[in-house]
């Protein structure tokens, strides 16, 4: 779902009216990704294509996988967690907090919602330069 409609709808279509992948889901070969029931999901819905990183290339991951590691280790490792539904708020609430008000270092101190919506330039740093004093 996108703005509360089917991906599909948003989806580009070549001359036939036949769906294109609009949006590609990259993991890794754990098996949760390379099982039967991932595949026949991916195959019901042809906006998507799903791709998997090569076999012991963890570099080809690493951004996602740091983002999960900051997630347990900056929030969910640190709250008590009874149930599945109170992880999911938790995790959400990482994530939008993430996004929108944690500068990141790789994006020159800027958030990434205001590098992804143009706000921001994520090679200009989002604070002023130090003023460098004559030494004479």
């Amino acid at each position: 779902m996108l703005a509360g409609k089917p991906l599909a709808e948003f989806a580009p279509r070549d001359a036939g009216g036949t769906v294109k992948p609009l949006v590609t889901i990259v993991t890794d070969n754990g098996g949760p990704f390379r099982s039967f029931r991932i595949e026949a999901f991916i195959a019901t819905r042809p906006e998507l294509r799903h791709v998997r990183t090569r076999v012991r290339t963890p570099g080809q991951n690493g951004s996602r996988e740091r983002g999960f590691g900051s997630l347990k280790y900056e929030k969910l490792f640190l709250e008590e967690i009874p149930d599945a539904l109170d992880l999911v708020r938790h995790a959400e609430d990482y994530r939008r907090d993430y996004n929108t008000v944690r500068p990141h270092e790789a994006l020159a101190w800027n958030r990434p919602h205001d590098v992804h919506t143009g706000a921001a330039d994520p090679l200009v740093p989002n604070f002023p330069e130090p003023e460098n004093l004559p030494t004479a």
